[in-house]
C-alpha cells in the first residue's frame, strides 16, 4: 500500500512538474514573441536609422540576412550612403503571427525621390532578415512619387472582425491576381477576383480605371478588362512569394518578378500589397524596379 502511494506521489509529481514545464515554455514562448506594437517598434527604428544612415545601433541577430534590389549586400551599404529625410508617405503592414514587418514608403534622395519597400523579419526579439526595393526615376517606365502623399488611408482601415479573412484567404485572393497575369491570353487564363473600381498604383501612378490624362489608353480600363484583352501577355510571374499577412487589416504582401519567355528584355522586381475585403480585391499598390535579364529577387 505504501508503495502504491509513493508511486502515485511520483506519478503526480512528475504530473505536476510537466504541466509547469509547460507554462513555463508557453510564458518564454510568449516573452521571445513580438505582437503588434512590438513590431511596429522595430520598424520605426529600422527607418529613422535610415534617414540617419547610421544602422549601428540597430538590434540584428547573429546571422541576419540583407538584400536591396535582388542582392546580397552588407548592412549600412547602398541606400544607406544616400538616403535623405523620409516622406510624409508610408503604409505599414504587420504580421505577428510570422514575426514579419513591411513599410512602403519614400525617401528625399540628392535633388530627387526615391521610393522605398522595406521588409524586416524579427525573432527573438532580433532583425532576422531585411529586404529592401529601391525605386528611382528611370528604373521602372511609371515613377510618380508626387501623387504618394495623396492616396487614400484604404490599407489602414482594419477590416471588422466578422468580416475578416483568413490567412489562407488573403493569400488565395493575392496569388490569383498573379495566377491571372501568368495566364492572361492563354487558354489557363483565369480572371483574379477584382472589386468594382479596384485601383492599381505602381510606383505612385494609377494604372486602372484612369478617367484623365491615362499615360497608355489602357490605363483606363479596369484591371479585369486589361486581362481578359492580354495587354501584359506572355509575363511569367515567378519566386512568387507571400511573406506578410495582416489579417486586422486585409492585406497581402506578394513578392515576384516579372519575365517574358524567349526574349532579351529585362527583369521587374517588385513588391505587391494587396487589400481585400468581402473576398474581392480592393487595390493593389506597387513598389517596383528594372533589372537584368533573369536577375533574381534574392530569395
Amino acid at each position: 500500500m505504501a508503495h502504491r502511494l509513493v508511486a502515485k506521489c511520483i506519478a503526480l509529481g512528475s504530473l505536476v512538474a510537466a504541466s509547469l514545464l509547460v507554462a513555463f515554455t508557453d510564458a518564454a514562448s510568449q516573452a521571445s514573441a513580438c505582437d503588434r506594437p512590438c513590431l511596429q517598434a522595430f520598424l520605426d527604428e529600422y527607418l529613422d536609422a535610415l534617414q540617419r544612415r547610421d544602422p549601428s545601433g540597430l538590434p540584428v541577430a547573429a546571422v541576419f540576412k540583407y538584400t536591396e534590389n535582388g542582392r546580397a549586400i552588407e548592412l549600412g551599404q547602398g541606400f544607406w550612403h544616400t538616403a535623405g529625410t523620409r516622406r510624409d508617405y508610408r503604409v505599414d503592414v504587420l504580421d505577428p503571427e510570422t514575426g514579419g514587418a513591411l513599410a512602403m514608403t519614400a525617401f528625399d534622395e540628392y535633388d530627387g525621390t526615391a521610393q522605398v519597400m522595406v521588409r524586416l523579419k524579427i525573432g527573438d526579439r532580433r532583425i532576422t532578415e531585411i529586404e529592401t526595393i529601391v525605386a528611382r526615376i528611370g528604373d521602372q517606365r511609371w515613377f510618380a512619387p508626387e501623387n504618394l502623399d495623396g492616396l487614400s488611408d484604404i490599407y489602414a482601415q482594419r477590416v471588422p472582425v466578422s468580416e475578416r479573412h483568413t490567412r489562407a484567404e488573403l493569400v488565395a485572393a493575392a496569388d490569383a491576381y498573379f495566377t491571372a497575369v501568368h495566364t492572361e491570353g492563354t487558354p489557363e487564363f483565369a480572371q483574379a477576383p477584382f472589386g468594382a473600381g479596384m485601383k492599381r498604383i505602381e510606383n505612385g501612378v494609377q494604372t486602372t480605371h484612369v478617367t484623365e490624362n491615362p499615360i497608355v489608353d489602357r490605363h483606363m480600363l479596369s484591371p479585369g478588362e486589361q486581362l481578359e484583352r492580354a495587354f501584359y501577355k506572355g509575363i511569367m510571374v515567378v519566386e512568387r512569394r507571400f511573406p506578410l499577412v495582416d489579417i486586422e487589416h486585409g492585406i497581402a504582401v506578394g513578392i515576384a518578378a516579372f519575365r517574358r519567355q524567349g526574349t532579351d528584355s529585362t527583369t521587374l522586381l517588385f513588391s505587391e500589397i494587396f487589400k481585400v475585403t468581402g473576398g474581392e480585391l480592393r487595390e493593389i499598390r506597387a513598389v517596383m524596379i528594372n533589372l537584368p535579364r533573369g536577375a533574381s529577387t534574392g530569395w
